[in-house]
């Protein structure tokens, strides 16, 4: 019996700290007069859609922290949220992370919900999560440490700079430009030029009404249906797929 008694409260903790504890913030701006919506965010999904006819920018923040009791929770959210939606001239900024103090076994994330008028060009730094961005009017720019990337249905330029994470691009009115780590890319239905500079991981490309320019260090590259140039640098290793295209194919050891 004293055995048993002994092990119900050595678990007891191990039980406590294994809760999850959940807070969600809204947040609201007006958009009259602004230009571009700039986001900078830690860990967690970030979700932005662009919605016809708003006249603001809502954001919905849930707060995620995972191995913490409720005290140690409730002193993460009052003191270690960074969680703000501001104006700056013709921008609007948008901040969301945890500091996480040092030798700190908090485990927290912010995930993001975002709503923005489509007319209105977007720009995101964001340490690590997935990103799903579509229906936007305007530029989008994404500088992306870790996660997955999935972008549609976009009427501008699009740059994207990413350290490892698939990424996913379709229907896009506009050129495109990756600088990718490594992870799979497939892009789909863009009118613009594509230009692709990655370091590993597989490439497929269709339908493209620009030219293409691909510089690939490793993984297969499939392209089909391109109705200028191709131009490859390539790659060391993987197989190399190419048919349908209009203009001159060029490929470079």
């Amino acid at each position: 019996m004293k055995s048993n008694m002994i092990l119900i409260f050595v678990l007891l903790p191990i039980i406590a700290l294994a809760e999850n504890y959940r807070e969600t913030r809204n947040l609201e701006l007006p958009a009259a007069g602004l230009q571009e919506l700039s986001v900078r965010c830690g860990p967690g999904k970030l979700t932005l859609q662009g919605i016809e006819g708003t006249g603001s920018i809502k954001v919905s923040a849930e707060i995620e922290s995972e191995g913490t009791d409720k005290e140690a929770f409730q002193l993460l959210a009052d003191k270690l949220i960074q969680l703000d939606l501001k104006r700056e001239y013709n921008r609007a900024v948008l901040s969301g992370n945890v500091v996480i103090p040092p030798f700190s076994n908090i485990d927290a994330r912010i995930h993001l919900r975002i709503q923005v008028p489509v007319h209105l060009n977007v720009r995101i730094i964001d340490g690590s999560g997935s990103i799903d961005i579509a229906n936007i009017i305007g530029n989008l720019s994404i500088d992306d440490d870790s996660g997955a990337i999935k972008v549609e249905n976009i009427t501008g330029r699009i740059r994207i700079e990413d350290g490892s994470g698939d990424i996913e691009i379709q229907d896009i009115q506009g050129r495109l430009e990756i600088v990718d780590g490594s992870g799979e890319i497939v892009i789909q239905q863009v009118t613009g030029d594509v230009t692709i500079s990655d370091a590993s991981g597989g490439i497929e490309i269709n339908d493209i009404g620009g030219n293409v320019t691909v510089s690939d260090g490793s993984g297969s590259i499939d392209i089909y249906r391109v109705k200028k140039n191709v131009f490859i640098r390539k790659p060391e290793s993987g197989k190399l797929d190419i048919d349908g295209v209009q203009g001159k194919v060029t490929i470079r050891e």
